[in-house]
């Protein structure tokens, strides 16, 4: 198991502007991490950096409490998985996945002995002799995972290896890379533009924007306390509901047509807040309950749950997310409530305001 760390890396291709800025963060040995955001996020660049396929323009990259800034790729000690598999077309499974072990003066028995281990690992046993082309997209996969495994690197590198598959085998090899990744005790990590990969399959994830950390963490206190309302509405599918509202000491008024009445009272300094509530959080009222009504313009029933798309004002929609099926119309009007304690409060730039607003509000009155 090896340990990474970035220490304030930058990355710039022209000297002024940075795909990369100020980072720093520090992989544990061992780790599942996975780099998480939309494309053209820099994700990739930190992978090839680490790679040694990068330069950094600035900064310290680490590998084992040692600086590996100017580390060659082949004496870093780690192993990559690209997006397009990289597989040789003229050769067969095994001698792709044996490829470059003779350069790291390998005995032939010891990389057939790596490769029978890899292929049984992965599933791959019957198709030692048969060529690339003869492989389904997710075995080509296996193979390329396959060929990373026999090298016994600590480190593995996976540039959003699992792209190109369909959906029901993308969650079936997202399955076996964390399975594997766990058997091995490697340091893995992973990008990927896929939030539902990076909650199913990292240790902590890293949320990035144009070149620059939003928020590191596991994944579920980062699903339940977004950092920003980039990271809310980037992670969650369907994402965090958002809103801007006008603060009336113990309400919420939204674009002023609907107000949503609240027990407790926020601080006279704020007056602008951007409200955010996850799908699932926005319940059908109960008999007692304070609620709302909405106009429903959107339906879907997926069978294990149903998503109601309703009207919070003229310009605003927002998504309620309902568990089993649920006979709701279009053009219907429904009651529905959500637990204060499951609402989200932004600064008007974007960033969290501290803890639920209730502690908040709490601190305040205990500082006055």
């Amino acid at each position: 198991m090896a340990k990474v760390e970035l220490v304030h890396v930058s990355k710039s291709y022209n000297g002024k502007d940075h795909v990369i800025k100020d980072l720093s963060v520090s992989i544990q040995p061992g780790e599942f991490f996975v780099l998480v955001g939309p494309s053209g996020c820099g994700k990739s660049t930190i992978l090839r950096m680490i790679a040694g396929l990068e330069t950094t323009t600035s900064g310290d990259l680490l590998i084992n409490g040692k600086k590996a800034n100017e580390l060659p790729p082949s004496e870093r000690n780690l192993s990559m998985v690209f997006q397009n598999y990289a597989l040789y077309p003229h050769l067969t499974v095994e001698q792709n996945i044996t490829f470059g072990l003779h350069t790291k003066k390998i005995s032939k028995q010891e990389q057939k002995k790596r490769c029978l281990e890899a292929a049984e690992m992965l599933g791959l046993t019957d198709f030692l002799k048969y060529k690339p082309r003869q492989l389904s997209g997710g075995q080509r996969q296996r193979v390329a995972l396959a060929r990373a495994i026999v090298t016994h690197t600590p480190i593995c590198l996976m540039d959003e290896p699992l792209s190109n598959l369909d959906a029901k085998l993308k969650a079936k090899m997202r399955s076996e890379i964390r399975q594997i990744q766990r058997r091995l005790g490697i340091t893995m990590i992973y990008v990927t533009h896929d939030q539902v990969e990076a909650m199913t399959m990292a240790d902590r994830m890293m949320i990035l924007h144009e070149g620059r950390p939003q928020q590191i963490g596991e994944p579920l206190d980062i699903y339940n306390h977004p950092s920003n309302t980039f990271v809310a509405s980037f992670i969650g599918a369907p994402p965090m509901n958002l809103a801007e509202a006008k603060v009336l000491e113990s309400s919420l008024l939204f674009n002023r047509e609907r107000t949503i009445r609240l027990h407790y009272r926020f601080p006279s300094s704020l007056e602008r807040v951007i409200v955010g509530v996850r799908p699932e959080h926005i319940r059908p009222a109960d008999t007692g309950d304070e609620h709302f009504i909405a106009n429903v313009i959107n339906v879907e029933v997926l069978g294990t749950e149903t998503l109601v798309t309703f009207k919070l004002t003229e310009n605003e929609q927002w998504v309620a997310r309902w568990s089993g099926q649920w006979n709701v119309r279009v053009g219907e009007q429904v009651h529905l409530t959500i637990d204060e304690t499951d609402f989200n409060f932004f600064h008007e730039n974007g960033q969290r305001l501290n803890h639920f607003l209730p502690s908040y509000v709490a601190n305040e009155e205990e500082r006055k």
